[in-house]
């Protein structure tokens, strides 16, 4: 019984709070919302090797095409340091990189998951 009260303060709660936001801009109305512009540019590795990045204002990284650098760890040891291989959704409702337009190409990783490509102002 206990339990049940509970549960159903949290839930009340939860809901009142949840309710109470009306923007997306409220931390609790987004969950999960981040806006953030991305740009075109390039990165060097150790090696020197130079690679085609997508950079973002809060600091993330992402290679442009990670073809087969998305499904080899071992490929991914040459990429410059912080440049990750799965970049950001593109503006969706005002989340995610709001400067940046899907692109027709998909990344596949393992065969399975296949993700659209995203492409960004240059910086």
């Amino acid at each position: 019984m206990f339990y049940k009260f509970l549960k159903f303060l949290f839930l009340s709660t939860l809901t009142l709070v949840w309710g109470g936001c009306d923007t997306k801009d409220d931390p609790v109305a987004g969950y999960g919302c981040f806006p953030t512009k991305c740009y075109n540019t390039t990165a060097t590795n150790d090696a020197g090797k130079v690679f085609d990045i997508i950079e973002c204002e809060d600091g993330e990284k992402f290679l442009r095409h990670p073809g087969l650098y998305g499904e080899d760890p071992e490929l991914q040891k040459e990429l410059p340091e912080g440049v990750g291989t799965v970049a950001p959704p593109a503006d969706v409702d005002g989340c995610g990189a709001t400067n940046c337009k899907y692109d027709s190409v998909q990344t596949c990783i393992d065969g399975k998951a296949c993700y659209p490509a995203i492409n960004c102002p240059e910086k």
